[in-house]
């Protein structure tokens, strides 16, 4: 609000005065960890857990648009996602999610997979996580997951597959005694002395 006044007679007083709105846009900083937990193997259930957080000043909106977007790796099938709130989804093997984080709130994300039959070797990935970072209104930024377990920030979550060994039953190993005996019985037979 802005006055003017004057020293001298003002005939019309009532235009002294004028005031302006200004709205302040306050923006949001989220970020997310991501873990994984399993048996790491293949066949086996893996679990990761996704954690948005926003440091603020303001909430961050549910704007047009996925605000996390994980594309997972195809050494694993995505199962399920669900969330603390806001909506999980899964298509294909891609998890989104929209919603809606408090100002020094945040939201829990799980993503079920299963680890395929013929994974090996290591297996990481990031999400990604769209937020409004000037308070227009539209997700305008991004940023990546980071592994929480790694120093630094923005590191991929992952973990080694190892090659399963196989093993033998009783009859297995009977055989398997049976063919090296056999084997050793022919090299002492044809061995010159």
């Amino acid at each position: 609000t802005a006055t003017v006044t004057t020293a001298t007679a003002d005939p019309v007083g009532m235009n002294n005065t004028a005031t302006a709105t200004t709205t302040l846009l306050s923006p949001a900083a989220v970020g997310a960890t991501k873990s994984a937990a399993g048996a790491f193997i293949p066949g086996s259930l893996v679990t990761y857990t996704v954690v948005l957080s926003n440091a603020g000043p303001a909430a961050q909106s549910d704007n047009p648009g996925d605000e996390f977007v994980d594309v997972m790796p195809a050494q694993v099938s995505v199962d399920s996602a669900t969330a603390s709130s806001g909506t999980a989804a899964v298509s294909g093997g891609t998890v989104t999610w929209n919603g809606a984080i408090a100002a020094a709130g945040s939201v829990t994300i799980t993503i079920n997979a299963t680890v395929n039959s013929n994974a090996f070797g290591l297996i990481d990935n990031q999400g990604t996580i769209n937020y409004d970072s000037n308070g227009d209104g539209s997700n305008d930024a991004i940023a990546l997951t980071d592994n929480p377990a790694l120093p630094g920030a923005a590191d991929p979550t992952g973990f080694y597959i190892a090659q399963q060994i196989p093993t033998l039953g009783p009859l297995g190993l009977f055989l398997l005694a049976v063919g090296l005996i056999a084997i050793w019985y022919r090299r002492e037979r044809v061995a010159p002395r």
